[in-house]
């Protein structure tokens, strides 16, 4: 199925909405969904009541943000998805005063990689540009 980015919007999940299947369909194991659950952000991509991808985010410290990843439904991976969840994230921690996002380094680091994140430690760090 063809995405059209422009159709997906992005929310913070309904009491019931947490696609802990998506979790578990890559592997995550009870206490990594737990992890994601309680993030201080979780945010869902849909397109109109499908769920399509999920990011959980927590602020170790006021200037840090830490991505603790991305996932995208099998059906809709290399269409850009991802890319752009991961940039809504680096906004919305810019929104609320951030300075770096960090993410563990994975397997999936090239999509990190390639927006900007460098290595930094056992972690990948995007460094905001403050205006």
């Amino acid at each position: 199925m063809a995405l059209n980015i422009r159709e997906v919007e992005i929310f913070n999940p309904y009491n019931n909405e947490f696609p802990e299947d998506m979790l578990l369909h890559e592997g995550a194991d009870e206490a990594c969904i737990e992890v994601w659950r309680e993030a201080q952000l979780v945010r869902i991509a849909k397109i109109d009541e499908s769920i399509i991808g999920i990011y959980a985010m927590d602020r170790p410290s006021s200037r840090l943000f830490y991505l603790h990843g991305v996932i995208v439904v099998r059906g809709m991976r290399q269409q850009g998805l991802g890319r752009w969840m991961i940039g809504h994230a680096i906004g919305v921690a810019e929104s609320k005063g951030g300075r770096h996002v960090q993410t563990l380094r994975t397997s999936r680091t090239r999509c990190f990689t390639n927006i900007g994140f460098v290595p930094n430690g056992a972690n990948l760090q995007f460094d905001l540009t403050p205006e």
